[in-house]
C-alpha cells in the first residue's frame, strides 16, 4: 500500500504521523475525523492537561448561537450554518446530552440606550435599527436552508419560527428595573445552550475507542523544530512531561496547532510570522448558582444583551432539591470585566497571565476577580437577584485582528463585531492552525483540515486521487463533507 508522496513512508512499520498539539474540542474533532478517514494514519494528541477537553474548552458557557447579536449577515449565517453542522456531527456519532439540562430558547436584548454598569455608563455599539433587519434575513436563511432538514427540525422546530419579536409584557420578568427604560427591542429564537461540559467528556470517552488515536497528556509542548529529509518536511515536538518531569521528544510528517496561548511562539520558532497581529486574550467566566420556585425556572434563561459590551447568562443545568425547589447553574460574562488582558502570542505569558490561565492563584482571589461580573449581571437580568458566585474560570482564545489591529469592543469597525475567520489556516508543509473561534467552528474546521491534508497526502501524485479504501476505526460513520475555507 503506498501511504503518500513521502517515500519513507511506506514501509509497514512506518506510518505517518499525525500531531495535534492541543486536545480541546477544536483538536479532538479534528482527531476523529482524521482517525476516521485514514485508519492508517497514526495521530497524537499532546495536552498539557492531565486530562484532555479540559482545559479552555471545559469553560465554553456553550451560548446558543444562530448569530443573532451580529449586524454583519455573512457572520450571521456562518454561526447559524455551524451550529446546525456541529449539532449533526454529535448526534451522528451518538452524543446523549448534546443540549444542557436547562431552561432553553435564547432572548436577546437589543439596547437602544445607555446601560449603568458598576457605577459606569455604557452605550451600544449599534441600535437595533441596525441590527433587526438583519433577524429577517437570518431567519429567511434558514427557511431556504434547511425547511425541508428534519434534523434541524427535530433539534431547533421548524426554520420559520427561529426568532419571534417579544412584547415588553413577555420580558420584563427576564430583565432588571432599571434596565427596562434602554431596551429597544428583545427578540426570543430557537437557539439551544450546548452541554459544554457533557459533550467534553463524550468526546474524551469517544476518543478511547479509536485505534489510531495516541493520547499523551501533562505533556507541554515546548519547542517544535522542521527537519528537512528527503522531499518531505518532518517535525521534532519536544515537549516536558510532567509525569516525570522529564523532556521527551517525538517526530510527525504532519503538525496542527490547536492549543490557542502557544501558536505565536510555534509559529515564531518555525519562521512563519503572522500577516497581522494576534492576541492572546486571557476571559473569565464566571459560574453562578441561584435557587427558585419550581414555577419559575423559566425566568432562568439564555440572556444575551447585545449589541455591544454587555452581559450574557447561560443555564448549564437544574437541579431539583427535595423541597421542590431549584438549584439553577448558569456561565456568566460581563465584556468590560469578563476580558481580563491580552498580550501579543509571540510572546512568553506574562506571570500573572499564565498563574491565572494554570489555576495556581489563590481561590479567594479568584472570587474577588469575578465578583463585579455578578455584580454587574445583576444590573441586567432580574433571576440574579439571589444568585451566588459558585466557581471561577480562566483561559485564552487567541484573538486575530485585521490590519487596523482594532480590538476596541466599543468602536463599531473592529473585528469583533464581522468575524470572517474560523480560526483554521495552512501553513504549507504539514502545518497547520486549528483554534476554533467558536466551539461550533470545530467541525467545519476538522472538515477543512481533511480537505488540506488530503492534500498534503497525494498532491504530488496525480495518479493516486482518493484515500485507501479502508473500514472507519471506530464506531460511527465517518463525515464525508469537505468545504471551503470562508473568504
Amino acid at each position: 500500500m503506498v501511504y503518500s508522496n513521502y517515500p519513507m513512508l511506506n514501509g509497514p512499520s512506518d506510518r505517518p504521523v499525525f500531531a495535534i498539539i492541543g486536545g480541546g474540542i477544536a483538536g479532538s474533532v479534528q482527531a476523529i475525523h482524521l482517525a476516521e478517514r485514514y485508519p492508517w494514519l497514526d495521530i497524537y494528541i499532546f495536552d498539557k492537561n492531565k486530562k484532555i477537553l479540559t482545559g479552555t474548552s471545559n469553560m465554553n458557557p456553550g451560548r446558543p448561537t444562530f448569530g443573532f447579536h451580529y449586524r454583519c449577515l455573512n457572520t450571521a449565517t456562518f454561526c447559524q450554518d455551524n451550529t446546525v453542522k456541529f449539532t449533526n456531527f454529535l448526534d451522528r456519532i451518538g452524543c446523549p446530552n448534546i443540549f444542557a439540562k436547562a431552561p432553553q430558547g435564547g432572548i436577546y436584548v437589543l439596547m437602544k440606550g445607555a446601560a449603568q454598569i458598576l457605577n459606569g455608563s455604557i452605550n451600544p455599539v449599534f441600535s437595533p435599527d441596525e441590527i433587526e433587519p438583519v433577524f429577517e434575513q437570518i431567519k429567511e436563511h434558514a427557511i431556504k436552508n434547511y425547511s425541508n432538514d428534519n434534523n434541524f427540525k427535530k433539534h431547533f422546530g421548524s426554520p420559520d419560527q427561529i426568532c419571534r419579536k417579544l412584547e415588553e409584557t413577555e420580558y420584563r420578568s427576564f430583565l432588571a428595573q432599571g434596565l427596562l427604560e434602554g431596551v429597544g427591542a428583545c427578540y426570543e429564537t430557537a437557539e439551544k445552550t450546548f452541554d459544554t461540559v457533557g459533550i467534553c467528556s463524550f468526546l474524551r470517552e469517544y476518543i478511547k475507542g479509536i485505534k489510531n488515536i495516541k493520547i499523551q497528556t501533562e505533556a507541554k509542548v515546548t519547542c517544535l523544530e522542521e527537519i528537512h529529509q528527503s522531499k518531505a518536511a518532518r517535525y521534532r515536538i519536544t515537549w516536558n512531561d510532567a509525569r516525570t518531569n522529564k523532556s521527551r521528544s517525538e517526530v510527525a510528517q504532519f503538525v496542527t496547532l490547536a492549543c490557542w496561548e502557544r501558536v505565536g511562539l510555534f509559529r515564531k520558532q518555525l519562521g512563519k510570522p503572522e500577516c497581522h497581529p494576534t492576541y492572546n486574550r486571557l476571559k473569565m467566566l464566571a459560574i453562578l448558582e441561584t435557587e427558585v420556585a419550581a414555577d419559575c425556572v423559566n425566568t432562568i434563561r439564555p440572556i444575551f444583551a447585545a449589541s455591544g459590551p454587555f452581559s450574557m447568562i447561560s443555564p448549564q443545568s437544574c437541579i431539583e432539591k427535595p423541597d421542590g425547589s431549584i438549584i439553577c447553574r448558569l456561565a456568566c460574562t460581563l465584556a468590560i470585566r469578563t476580558n481580563v488582558m491580552n498580550v501579543p502570542d509571540d510572546r512568553v505569558l506574562p506571570t500573572d497571565y499564565d498563574n491565572m490561565l494554570e489555576g495556581t492563584i489563590d481561590a479567594e482571589e479568584k472570587m474577588k476577580m469575578a465578583a463585579p461580573i455578578l455584580e454587574g449581571a445583576k444590573q441586567f437580568f432580574s433571576c440574579l437577584s439571589n444568585a451566588r458566585l459558585a466557581e471561577v474560570r480562566f483561559g485564552t482564545v487567541r484573538v486575530p485582528f485585521g490590519a487596523s489591529g482594532n480590538v476596541d469592543l466599543h468602536d463599531p469597525a473592529s473585528e469583533h463585531h464581522a468575524r470572517d475567520y474560523p480560526g483554521c489556516s495552512n501553513l504549507g508543509d504539514g502545518l497547520f492552525v486549528n483554534e476554533a473561534m467558536k466551539m461550533i467552528y470545530s467541525v467545519y474546521n476538522a472538515e477543512t483540515m481533511l480537505d488540506w491534508a488530503h492534500a498534503e497526502l497525494y498532491g504530488m501524485n496525480p495518479k493516486l486521487t482518493h484515500a485507501p479504501e479502508a473500514k472507519a476505526a471506530t464506531k460511527g460513520p465517518w463525515l464525508v463533507s469537505i468545504t471551503l475555507l470562508i473568504p
